[in-house]
């Protein structure tokens, strides 16, 4: 009877046992499953450009959590530490929001670009065409042509495909020599040639160049880099830039001409927003800002045809302005002792000033701004001694990298569609060109 009750319990406790087992036996983990915080834990360290087009479509949960915009606005808030957009209360980013998604990926991707700038990046230096300072650079078409000016009075036509084809390499420069441009005018200009402006940048037909000679010259690239129209300015142009049919020139004398191809040689209007010479000209939303030597900004309304703002003062200091970049983020004017000036985009008026570089203690020099350029995300700054600055567009700028160039003094930057090219005070181009872009 014992050994039967024995049996019994025995029999009892392995059910128990086995019962035990299956209430407490967990699954195993799995992504689908988990949950969100975690999930969102090991997207932070994932490429952006991964999570929006590869991992937000495995399964509908997946979409759902990555489609949040306030939680790409928090990535977006936590990367850059500062404030973004750098001006606040704008009325664009009320009426037409920010993508965070979009704004995020490109902060990505500049970095992983820039700071990986020799796995990325085709470093090449066009050299032995101009044989002067190249003070104008302007890119085309999708970073697929480049048109370069200086002080040579000369002018080159450039197409990148062909210069990325050369591949002398020397520690990560590819030093060219022999390279021919597409075309080329020695005589292109009777003076310096000192700004350059596209009628449509990723479409372009027309190429506009300002002079020291005091003219302004239309140049059509779908007939062999032709002039086809000299625009006479009675004074040196220094600045040029064009909104629709219109090519506007900043002048020496103070004056602002406005030229149209179809009107012949001759300004079709003429106004003077400043004391001094004009130094650079930009547009937005069919205004036209510009920059003087009497260190002053000005607006001109194009809709309205007058003068909007003008005698807004730029704290330069003992400094002149000498370059800027107008976006709907910001409008940014760069000075000869290494400032960057902030203003509101749609006001105008002053925000602050941050020092891009700082004055060189033992030689008590300073750095020049010598060109700006920006989108909504990124910011590059390029200067006189050979430095271009990567940073985050906020307040304050956030520097993430610095690239050197192999020369000791940067004219002017251009940076579209991933290729950026500057000219140089030694008479060369200097390109970078990714190495996915023209296999």
């Amino acid at each position: 009877m014992c050994e039967l009750l024995q049996s019994v319990k025995e029999q009892i406790t392995e059910i128990e046992n086995e019962i035990t087992a299956n209430k407490y036996q967990l699954d195993e983990p799995n992504l689908i499953d988990m949950p969100v915080e975690i999930f969102l834990q090991i997207c932070s360290f994932l490429d952006a450009y991964f999570l929006k087009n590869t991992l937000s479509k495995v399964c509908l949960r997946f979409c759902d959590i990555l489609a949040d915009d306030q939680l790409w606005k928090h990535w977006v808030q936590n990367k850059i530490k500062g404030k973004f957009p750098p001006v606040g209360d704008l009325k664009k980013w009320n009426v037409d929001p920010a993508d965070w998604q979009d704004l995020y990926i490109a902060m990505e991707v500049e970095k992983k670009t820039w700071c990986n700038v020799e796995e990325t990046m085709k470093h090449m230096v066009v050299k032995d065409v101009h044989f002067a300072s190249v003070d104008a650079v302007l890119l085309v078409n999708n970073g697929e042509l480049c048109i370069s000016g200086g002080r040579d009075r000369g002018m080159a036509l450039w197409n990148v495909s062909d210069i990325s084809a050369k591949s002398e390499t020397n520690d990560g420069v590819t030093s060219l020599t022999d390279t021919k441009p597409k075309h080329l005018r020695h005589d292109a200009h009777a003076g310096w040639v000192w700004d350059l402006a596209a009628d449509v940048v990723n479409s372009a037909s027309k190429v506009y160049s300002a002079s020291w000679d005091n003219t302004v010259k239309a140049w059509d690239l779908a007939t062999g880099f032709q002039c086809i129209q000299t625009f006479q300015c009675g004074m040196a142009a220094l600045s040029v830039v064009t909104v629709g049919s219109e090519t506007l020139a900043g002048l020496y004398s103070k004056n602002i001409l406005s030229f149209d191809l179809r009107s012949g040689s001759g300004p079709i209007y003429v106004y003077t927003p400043h004391k001094g010479p004009v130094l650079g000209l930009d547009e937005y939303d069919n205004l036209i800002a510009s920059i003087s030597e009497d260190k002053t900004l000005a607006v001109w309304d194009r809709r309205a045809g007058k003068i909007l703002m003008q005698d807004i003062k730029i704290p330069t200091g003992k400094a002149y302005p000498v370059c800027l970049s107008w976006g709907p983020a910001a409008l940014y004017i760069g000075d000869s002792k290494g400032a960057l000036h902030l203003f509101n985009p749609e006001t105008l008026k002053f925000v602050h000033s941050v020092l891009a570089w700082p004055q060189n203690q033992p030689n008590n020099t300073y750095c020049k701004v010598t060109a700006c350029h920006q989108s909504e995300s990124n910011l590059i700054l390029c200067s006189d001694k050979g430095e271009i600055k990567f940073m985050y567009n906020c307040y304050p700028p956030q520097e993430f990298t610095t690239v050197t160039s192999t020369t000791s003094e940067v004219t002017q930057l251009q940076y579209l569609n991933g290729v950026l090219v500057i000219g140089t005070c030694d008479s060369a181009l200097e390109f970078w060109v990714p190495k996915d872009k023209f296999p």
